[in-house]
């Protein structure tokens, strides 16, 4: 018997809630889609660091899981309010309660279970979208076909089974509580507009809203982790305070009766909106936090997703590039290496040039805005930092030109008397006219600057670090050689295992352990010391032989040894890996917050029935009805976004402006905030007419 009621009264809420049915859909598509990424066997073939992909979403699932959970309590607790007289009405029939438990523990498990297989044939197609998009990541073609791995279905039935129990378990003690007297007034509670301290309450948004401004400053000024993780506590509870002291506003604003509150409608909107700010202060600022949440991961995941191809392009241009600090070193087994993997096409060796000069090294220190403060030492001599080499870098035109050709590139000319130089396209942003004003003592010459070349050209310690300069061969005989560099173009693609065996044979040759090798001796002299302390004598690990790195930030490749293909597949991999993540994490944090909006008013829509018919026996003609309801919803639907828009806007457009200051990606935090706003806009609208014409045809139905 209860088990017939039960599917009954789920079938009837399904109707009444379908936007939460449909978005616990949405919830399931997407765990089911996102969570194959895991498990999926092409993705693990395709790249060795697919771990790293598992444990970002991992980590992510784990907050969604808890949102998750959070809707399912709250949708929870908001039907048994509008159900609560036909609960009371079966503890009189001689219910138990806990029997009543059951029954709404079914009923909602019935709903999840509905939702979850609807889900799951929504997320098998959402699964080759996301899976096409992942290859067109790494230029690769992706065959469609389902993926159906039993682990894949367990994982994602887990945690969306886990985000109703977590949920449902509190609403099972709050039955044993109730009384048949608590059900039977609970649907008839209004919504009424509690006076008192409003001038307080006022001074409150004021508080937050400088907390807030506060913060802004101090990330900015930087601060150090467990400072940030101190404000971010403030920084959450000042959004809630926002709303305190926003109903407060609302409130006077009503009290004031001034002329223009009498306007039209107006005073009937407003009431409905103070009543809702008051009684749902607390939703309305977790509702406003989901969608700062949302806008920032979707801004983040646009800044990296758009510059992992720049990123890697940059930092490896050549099939296969080599350093060595040996300037006489001829590769030999470097060569063979490769040329057992693929068929060499066109190859390299040749040298960087110094002069003990630190000119051009000072310059790069004082105008780069991503290169340590302090760049020049007591006696005034230029400190690295590990960012530059010791002294300048420069490199003949001949070799210049022919890597050029070898990128695909126009070869340079220069007259005896011109340099050029080669950087990045970010520090030339940074660099006035100045610069060609930069005077190169060099060869016996004073050269003067020709151009300044921003073409890709592994500029991360390779050939140099962030700059080189480019000077005519004659004036390079009386310098000293400071490094020596192997550049390849090979036929077909370069595989993992070709960099790894090159890596290992470089590294072996100057003396050096690969990490592998370094970790497997860390460890037997672990055990020599019994387990108690690392051995005293135990080596730190070096992971380059290069003196300079360059001042790239955010995303970096620096190593000796590299193969293109491998090494940027890798890095648009772990890229990748907090693109998708957060893009994930900012969907379902904006269908929560939009369910919730959508749902309330839905619901309340049989309670403003008897209000709108009022107001149509006062003489209100039906569009201007229609025109209150769209006031009313718009205003409740913008109230959070607009917060949420004026907080994390803030926020994204100057973390948006510092990537790419730091990195050189194209585009700016307006544009990165802007396409994320559209995004979200785009959501918001279909939920809001959703919601719109929900509500006009249940107020019609009068």
């Amino acid at each position: 018997m209860l088990n017939k009621l039960a599917f009954r009264n789920a079938k009837r809420s399904m109707r009444d809630y379908l936007v939460y049915l449909v978005t616990m859909a949405a919830v399931s598509a997407m765990m089911f889609a996102f969570n194959s990424l895991i498990f999926s066997k092409d993705i693990q073939s395709m790249c060795s660091e697919a771990g790293v992909l598992a444990a970002m979403l991992g980590m992510i699932t784990f907050f969604i899981v808890l949102i998750v959970a959070w809707l399912i309590n709250y949708m929870a607790k908001f039907m048994l309010e509008k159900r609560s007289r036909e609960f009371a009405t079966y503890l009189l029939l001689g219910l138990k309660k806990k029997d009543l438990s059951r029954l709404y523990l079914k009923e909602n498990l019935l709903i999840g279970t509905a939702a979850f297989f609807i889900g799951l044939g929504v997320g098998m197609l959402l699964q080759q979208v996301i899976m096409t998009v992942f290859y067109s990541v790494f230029s690769e073609e992706y065959q469609l076909h389902i993926q159906m791995n039993v682990w894949c279905l367990v994982m994602t039935a887990g945690c969306y089974y886990a985000c109703y129990l977590f949920a449902l378990l509190r609403n099972k003690r709050a039955f044993r509580k109730m009384s048949i007297a608590e059900l039977l007034q609970m649907e008839k509670k209004n919504e009424a507009i509690r006076i008192g301290h409003e001038r307080l309450r006022q001074w409150l948004f004021f508080v937050a809203a400088a907390y807030i401004v506060f913060v802004y400053v101090m990330m900015v000024r930087g601060c150090s982790v467990w400072m940030a993780l101190i404000l971010m506590g403030g920084f959450v509870a000042a959004v809630y305070l926002l709303f305190h002291g926003l109903s407060a506003f609302i409130i006077c604003r009503v009290q004031k009766k001034g002329k223009g509150m009498y306007r039209g409608s107006r005073i009937f909107v407003f009431r409905q909106m103070a009543s809702k700010v008051r009684t749902m202060r607390f939703a309305m600022g977790t509702l406003t936090l989901l969608l700062i949440c949302s806008l920032m991961g979707s801004a983040f995941s646009l800044m990296f997703a758009r510059y992992q191809g720049q990123a890697a392009d940059y930092s490896v241009p050549f099939d296969v590039a080599v350093h060595s600090p040996d300037p006489e070193d001829d590769f030999a087994e470097e060569i063979s290496v490769v040329a057992s993997y693929n068929e060499i096409q066109e190859q390299r060796i040749y040298r960087i040039y110094e002069n003990q000069s630190q000119e051009m090294n000072r310059y790069f220190g004082a105008h780069v805005t991503t290169s340590m403060e302090n760049h020049v030492d007591a006696d005034g001599n230029f400190v690295s930092g590990g960012e530059y080499y010791d002294y300048d870098t420069f490199m003949k035109l001949s070799d210049y030109n022919a890597l050029r050709e070898m990128l695909g590139q126009q070869p340079v000319a220069l007259a005896e008397d011109q340099y050029a130089l080669q950087t990045k396209p970010r520090i030339k942003r940074d660099f006035g006219e100045d610069i060609y004003g930069q005077k190169v003592e060099a060869g016996g010459r004073s050269l003067s600057l020709a151009q300044v070349y921003t073409d890709p050209f592994s500029q991360n310690g390779i050939n140099g670090a962030d700059y080189l300069i480019i000077v005519p061969d004659e004036v390079c005989e009386g310098m000293t050689p400071y490094y020596s560099v192997y550049a390849a173009d090979i036929e077909g693609e370069g595989s993992a295992e070709l960099r790894d065996q090159l890596d290992e044979v470089h590294r072996h040759r100057h003396g050096l352990l690969t990490y592998e090798e370094y970790e497997a001796e860390w460890l037997r002299e672990e055990e020599s010391a019994d387990g108690s302390k690392e051995s005293e004598d135990s080596e730190e690990w070096t992971d380059s032989l290069m003196g300079g790195t360059g001042t790239d930030q955010m995303i970096v490749m620096q190593a000796d040894t590299f193969v293109k293909d491998a090494d940027t597949g890798d890095l648009k991999f772990m890229v990748t890996a907090v693109t998708f993540p957060l893009e994930y994490i900012a969907l379902i944090f904006v269908f929560v917050a939009l369910t919730i909006l959508a749902v309330q008013q839905l619901s309340d829509s049989g309670k403003y029935r008897y209000r709108y018919d009022v107001l149509k026996k006062l003489g209100m003609k039906k569009k201007a009805v229609d025109r209150t309801i769209f006031g009313q919803l718009a205003l409740y639907y913008l109230v959070p976004a607009v917060a949420a828009v004026a907080i994390s806007s803030g926020i994204v457009i100057y973390a948006g402006n510092q990537f790419v200051k730091y990195t050189g990606a194209a585009g700016s935090g307006w544009g990165y905030f802007g396409i994320s706003l559209l995004i979200s806009a785009g959501i918001y609208l279909l939920y809001f007419a959703a919601t719109y014409l929900g509500f006009k045809r249940n107020v019609e139905e009068a």
